[in-house]
């Protein structure tokens, strides 16, 4: 938790837990010597190759899954929503990037999409970062494409381009300032997440799988059997499973 921040109640009891944070930061209201500076940290920090940063990546030999579960005691906790409609269509969205080019629904015609709802505090996104790196690694060739979403509405860009450079991510990060795209998704946790096929249709929607800090002991891959079945065609055999992560608070 960042120091100085409030401690959010919990609004559901689950076993394991998400979190949330305050007040939205707008930055038409900060000074333009200041944006321009900090378009210029984001430059930096998004131009550092990723494979030249070994000393900042996350190392879960020395922070460990347990770390990340214990951290969240510090976080509200939310559940993915239940509302959300399976083999709807992709949202008819654009979006800004934090590499300055911008997404949309267009971008991703004949790909597969895996969106991501994220934060950069959240202990459930470290916790699958490394699973989420290997379902793009395996099924990048079959027309993969992931996609991280920031919708929190206190996470400044720089935040986020220092986390994906820390965590290696190489993957799209989309800047959702505003929550269009959470709120057309109906997004509600982060690592929540939501899998398009070809055709830009809703197949899988809900967690990575059933041990969100103890990868080892999984025994329902919902995310990777979906992405498995989807690349083939094929269809998803379970189309939903309940997410877990930090709430994330609507504007």
């Amino acid at each position: 938790m960042v120091p100085g921040s409030p401690r959010i109640s919990h609004t559901r009891t689950h076993s394991h837990l998400l979190w949330a944070r305050p007040a939205p930061v707008d930055l038409t209201i900060v000074p333009t010597f200041q944006v321009n500076i900090m378009k210029k940290q984001i430059f930096a920090l998004c131009a550092v190759p990723f494979l030249a940063l070994p000393a900042l990546a996350h190392n879960f030999s020395q922070k460990g899954y347990g770390q990340l579960k214990s951290e969240t005691k510090n976080f509200a906790h939310a559940s993915s929503s239940n509302t959300v409609k399976i083999n709807a269509p992709m949202p008819n969205f654009a979006a800004p990037t934090l590499d300055g080019k911008g997404l949309s629904k267009a971008s991703f015609k004949g790909k597969m999409a895996l969106f991501i709802l994220a934060d950069t505090q959240c202990p459930c996104v470290k916790a699958v970062e490394e699973r989420i790196k290997t379902l793009s690694t395996r099924y990048q060739s079959k027309g993969l494409r992931v996609v991280y979403v920031f919708s929190k509405p206190d996470e400044k860009p720089i935040e986020v381009a220092r986390f994906m450079q820390n965590h290696m991510i190489g993957f799209p990060a989309i800047i959702d300032k505003n929550q269009r795209l959470l709120k057309m998704l109906d997004g509600r946790c982060s690592s929540e997440v939501y899998l398009f096929d070809r055709q830009s249709v809703l197949r899988y929607h809900g967690r990575v799988d059933d041990e969100t800090f103890n990868p080892k002991a999984a025994r329902q891959h919902n995310l990777a059997d979906a992405v498995s079945a989807v690349s083939t065609g094929k269809k998803v055999t379970r189309a939903e499973a309940p997410a877990m992560g930090c709430a994330i608070p609507r504007i």
